[in-house]
């Protein structure tokens, strides 16, 4: 399930508990798309902090995971230019246990998918600190 919060706009946050389904996935990406037809900046938090028990919980199903990247990559690779011209940034909060590796991956693999700046933080407040700077 996703939680999306657009009272803070410019600033707009996504929180994923547990694994994304192709339908949460495509709410999110239409969601995305309104965005980016604003025509004007706007930061993005990817709220993927989940706690361990839930994490144990989850039961994924690789083809469910794989339909779920295909169709992001797919829509950000026709969606980039306006994603580079729109998007301040993407904000990843998470607080897994290869957070150091995400840290590190994140900034080369959202520009690379995405066309703009990317970070990952464990918390909200760090995400929003940072998208805030990224406005001014």
């Amino acid at each position: 399930m996703i939680t999306i919060d657009e009272s803070n706009y410019p600033i707009v946050s996504v929180h994923f508990e547990n694994s994304s389904t192709l339908a949460d996935t495509e709410k999110y990406l239409a969601h995305f798309d309104k965005w980016l037809s604003f025509n004007q900046k706007f930061g993005l938090i990817l709220d993927q902090s989940t706690s361990q028990n839930q994490e144990d919980q989850v039961k994924s199903d690789p083809e469910e995971i794989e339909a779920v990247h295909r169709l992001t990559v797919e829509w950000a690779k026709q969606n980039k230019d306006r994603i580079t011209q729109f998007c301040l940034g993407m904000a990843i909060v998470y607080d897994g246990d290869d957070l150091e590796k995400r840290k590190k991956a994140a900034p080369k693999t959202i520009a690379g998918i995405f066309g703009c700046l990317g970070q990952v933080f464990t918390s909200q407040g760090e995400a929003e600190q940072w998208l805030l700077s990224l406005q001014a």
